[in-house]
């Protein structure tokens, strides 16, 4: 926990600006974080980005007579958990002798709504877990968490502990409790059903105090003029989140309609590719 706070990139882009302003002559930031907001707000926004979007991804998927989620939109997150929560005492089947759990299911969904595209296969993922099976939602898992067909892993999760680590505030049991609580209460479809016990922070025995101050990369001198790309839809960096940024370093914002994270060179959308790449020659 958390399982979707892996993304540290767009903000050593932010603080790189920051450290040095001199050496920018093009800057583009795309899914950006907030500059301002501290580690337990940031994942509050970050949380209830993710509701948002399993919300729309199962009102979409009971249109449907086939939806594992049921027909009522409503009651989608409901639906979603009588499915899953078994999964925490029984896991399920899903290949080459391996068995989903409650987290890599969880952590399945999660990393399907990154990107609209992905929804057919959460939904799939979803009714095979009710069937008794969990190979879509281990590939979806497996995918993000960059495993490779010899079964072993790229180091990107480790070195992303390290990262967050020194960037982000350290909590107390007790503070790391809260955020639980604020997650399970922003984000209910991430909810085991089960009585929160006390949680320790990933990084309580990290022998360096983390470094980055909130906020970050505000009041710059000397920084041209830079690029931050926001989605409206973004799940994981809430759109506000990239106004924000854009504020802070007194930039430019380019506003994208639609429903995933990051938008630049990467979803095939020809108007933002030719925006950023007009920004970066010229």
């Amino acid at each position: 926990m958390p399982w979707a706070d892996r993304s540290p990139s767009p903000r050593l882009g932010a603080v790189y600006a920051e450290m040095f302003p001199e050496n920018v002559r093009a800057l583009v930031l795309d899914g950006p974080m907030d500059p301002y907001a501290g580690t337990m707000e940031r994942r509050e926004q970050q949380y209830t980005g993710l509701q948002r979007s399993f919300e729309l991804m199962g009102a979409s998927c009971t249109e449907k007579p086939d939806c594992p989620l049921g027909s009522d939109p409503g009651a989608v997150t409901e639906r979603f958990q009588e499915i899953v929560q078994p999964l925490i005492d029984e896991p399920v089947p899903a290949g080459d002798g391996r068995v989903l759990s409650f987290s890599d299911a969880i952590g399945g969904v999660v990393a399907g709504l990154y990107s609209e595209a992905s929804r057919p296969t959460i939904i799939e993922g979803i009714r095979e877990v009710r069937n008794g099976r969990g190979d879509a939602l281990m590939g979806l898992q497996d995918a993000y968490d960059q495993r490779y067909a010899d079964g072993t892993y790229s180091n990107a999760l480790e070195a992303t502990e390290v990262i967050n680590c020194l960037d982000e505030e350290r909590h107390t049991p007790e503070q790391e409790s809260q955020l639980r609580r604020r997650m399970t209460e922003a984000a209910p479809f991430l909810d085991t059903g089960r009585p929160l016990d006390d949680t320790r922070n990933m990084c309580e025995a990290w022998r360096v105090e983390p470094t980055l101050g909130h906020p970050y990369a505000t009041d710059i001198e000397g920084l041209p003029d830079t690029l931050t790309v926001a989605v409206t839809g973004d799940p994981v960096t809430p759109y506000e989140e990239g106004t924000r940024l854009a504020e802070a370093l007194e930039g430019s914002l380019l506003t994208v309609e639609g429903e995933q994270h990051g938008a630049a060179l990467l979803a095939g959308n020809a108007c933002v590719d030719d925006t950023v790449a007009d920004y970066l020659v010229n």
